[in-house]
């Protein structure tokens, strides 16, 4: 049962990175910066500048720094990815650093997909730098679920004792 669960998970989680990336450039802007304005909010009412997450750079060329959500849409792409690479190392059955090195390469085939699926999208390019922040991300996850698994056991192992 884990397993089917974890298929879903994985199959839910490709459905929408992999949608996401199919959305036209301008609808994927504006579901980035309603994300941008929530986030924005948030941290002004922690007492943070009203701008915290903004990333200003000069898009159209006219060497005046504009307002993007470059940022919150770099951090979601390695969020995404994080997500994804965790659920693969639980997927897989293989063991040790092995299973780290399987679940990085299968995260990093899907965000290689990604970047080439948003070839295919109205306004959207795919970019190297794109798959590395994806990567970075799954590798992020990696980290993250395996320390927390290593935690799990060695408590496991002290209530033993």
């Amino acid at each position: 049962m884990r397993k089917i669960i974890l298929d879903i998970l994985l199959l839910v989680m490709l459905a929408f990175i992999w949608g996401n990336s199919l959305l036209p450039g301008e609808q994927s802007g504006e579901m980035s910066d309603t994300v941008l304005d929530t986030l924005n909010g948030i941290a002004a009412r922690l007492g943070l500048p009203e701008d915290t997450f903004t990333y200003y750079c000069d898009t159209d060329g006219d060497g005046i720094p504009e307002p993007t959500g470059l940022l919150v849409r770099k951090l979601a792409h390695m969020t995404e990815f994080a997500v994804f690479g965790a659920l693969v190392w639980l997927r897989l059955e293989t063991r040790g650093r092995k299973r780290a090195l399987q679940a990085f390469l299968l995260s990093a085939a899907a965000a290689g997909a990604d970047e080439l699926i948003q070839r295919f999208s109205a306004d959207r390019g795919s970019r190297l730098t794109d798959v590395m922040i994806d990567c970075f991300g799954a590798a992020l996850g990696l980290l993250l679920i395996t320390g927390l698994s290593w935690l799990i056991r060695r408590r496991r192992v002290k209530s033993d004792t």
